[in-house]
């Protein structure tokens, strides 16, 4: 028998940018589904909006600190190993969903820290 989890379980109501919302209630048997303006779906945070920002703050904060290590690293070891670590903490989290999230007008300050980590 399949359950549903109410304290884990959310909704999001996309909107336009004009805002125009309704106020939804989902629920059964006088358990209610909370709605978020934001929620977190196979590794990409999507907002109401489909605007990107809580996506692209949430990797800035992965992205800048491989931006540390790589700096870090930069003294100690060969440029071979820089690029094995480049690819792993790096790039492996930028690529992640880019189709979705790298048109956007919030996506280029993705692309500055890229350039600034090299």
């Amino acid at each position: 028998m399949l359950s549903l989890n109410f304290n884990k379980t959310n909704f999001v109501h996309f909107i336009t940018k004009r805002g125009m919302s309704v106020n939804l209630k989902i629920g059964y048997n006088n358990n209610f589904i909370t709605s978020s303006t934001h929620t977190k779906f196979l590794g990409i945070t999507l907002n109401n909006t489909l605007s990107w920002n809580n996506h692209i703050y949430s990797i800035m904060k992965k992205l800048s600190r491989a931006c540390y290590i790589i700096r870090n690293a930069k003294t100690c070891m060969s440029a071979s190993s820089l690029r094995k670590i480049y690819y792993a903490f790096f790039h492996s989290v930028m690529s992640y969903g880019i189709m979705f999230w790298g048109n956007s007008s919030h996506g280029s300050t993705i692309f500055k820290i890229q350039k600034k980590g090299n």
